[in-house]
């Protein structure tokens, strides 16, 4: 049977996961993942140490970094996988002091709501992250009882459109994909059925994408289906990964590895 290789989409205690980067890059190794990407959120933190864990234990780590853009008033991500991810982390600061900005906006909103939570509490469900996000709103909410889970945190108050939702500040795909590309990358879109994103195909490919992400946990087999008939013909990457926070157990979700070797072959020509 032709098992799953590859997870290029993974997120540790740097932005909204659970685990340190070692912690997390056992869990891979114990699932014979032998090649995958770090790609929290504005935050590349992680990657030297997961680099120097793959190096140990003949894996690779190809370092990401996962963007928020606004497209038509929604909101889509976009994964870029660097080849000069240092530089990325100068880029990245004005997204970090957005996001704490967010976050706090966010949290008087649910006090307006009778949703009682300090800011503090927010900052110490974020204290080893450098990207503070609705996660770690979720978590601070359910700490003090005023929800029974973060499910309901975001069905209720601050999931996209909800009454405590708070946009991020705002970039668009084609700006993003452009500094990926100065930063010698490969920019993807992350989870196109996310918040109707595919609707948006055909701009988002015009703004320069490399590939799209196909096989996520998010997807049903017709989403796969569609996804494969609108990369294959543009020429566009596929790639995968099982988007891991953390709070659940691990299940491998990416590549085989005939397809992670297309991909691996273009980003190692960049």
């Amino acid at each position: 049977m032709n098992s799953v290789v590859a997870d290029l989409h993974l997120h540790t205690n740097a932005s909204d996961g659970s685990y340190s980067p070692s912690a997390l890059c056992e869990i891979l190794k114990k699932n014979k993942i032998k090649y995958f990407s770090i790609t929290d959120h504005d935050s590349i933190r992680s990657i030297q140490e997961s680099i120097e864990f793959a190096e140990k234990n003949e894996m690779t780590c190809i370092p990401g970094v996962e963007y928020s853009t606004i497209n038509n008033g929604r909101q889509v991500h976009i994964i870029g996988y660097l080849k000069d991810y240092e530089k990325a982390g100068e880029l990245l600061e004005s997204r970090k002091r957005d996001r704490v900005e967010r976050a706090e906006k966010i949290v008087n909103l649910l006090r307006e709501r009778n949703i009682q939570i300090d800011f503090e509490d927010v900052l110490l469900e974020a204290h080893e992250s450098e990207s503070v996000g609705r996660n770690h709103i979720a978590h601070a909410m359910m700490k003090t009882g005023q929800i029974n889970d973060i499910r309901e945190a975001f069905e209720k108050y601050i999931g996209d459109n909800k009454p405590c939702y708070v946009p991020k500040m705002s970039f668009t795909i084609e700006e993003t994909v452009n500094m990926i590309h100065s930063l010698r990358g490969l920019a993807v879109m992350a989870h196109p059925f996310e918040n109707d994103a595919y609707t948006d195909r055909e701009e988002i490919y015009a703004a320069g994408i490399d590939g799209v992400e196909v096989y996520t946990p998010k997807n049903k087999t017709i989403h796969t289906d569609l996804l494969l008939e609108f990369a294959n013909p543009r020429n566009l990457l596929v790639t995968g990964g099982s988007d891991y926070h953390g709070a659940n157990l691990y299940y491998p979700i990416g590549l085989h590895e005939d397809v992670f070797q297309i991909f691996f072959e273009k980003w190692r020509s960049l």
